[in-house]
């Protein structure tokens, strides 16, 4: 069962772009104090924040190359990266309307940014295929919050 999928970013990077942004005001803000902690913490949680934003537009920016999802009889296809079933613990979807699909590695307890993921078009059918490729694979499917990292 080998099949090829588009496949695009949650809109949650978007929002969580934006929202980083929206922080680098209020920061300079508290870096205006005199208190000599106040902007050391500030400094390094504004340098945080400027590493996360990067982070995201280099995936936003690269994610337009590289979109493809791929079952295969014991492994998946993540843009280029293969992910035997051995190493998958489950796949989570969130959402009702929009949803957006994470595979959770075994050991991690965070999902990583490269495994969440949305389809591009025909959500439903698509998501019922994968639901489909896990039962083969014997990889359990849930419902439910998606943590993941950056």
């Amino acid at each position: 069962m080998n099949k090829k999928y588009e496949i695009k970013l949650p809109k949650l990077v978007y929002v969580q772009v934006a929202i980083s942004i929206l922080f680098i005001p209020l920061l300079l803000l508290i870096m205006r104090k005199d208190d000599l902690l106040s902007v050391i913490f500030s400094i390094l949680l504004l340098l945080a924040i400027l590493i996360q934003i990067v982070v995201l537009l280099k995936r936003i920016l690269g994610l337009r190359k590289n979109n493809e999802l791929e079952f295969a009889e014991n492994k998946i296809k993540i843009n280029h990266t293969e992910i035997p079933v051995q190493k998958i613990e489950k796949i989570i979807i969130e959402g009702y309307f929009v949803q957006s699909i994470a595979i959770k590695l075994y050991g991690s307890k965070l999902v990583s940014i490269d495994l969440h993921f949305r389809f591009k078009n025909n959500e439903e059918i698509h998501i019922e295929e994968l639901k489909q490729w896990a039962k083969m694979n014997r990889i359990k499917v849930t419902s439910g919050k998606i943590f993941r990292w950056i």
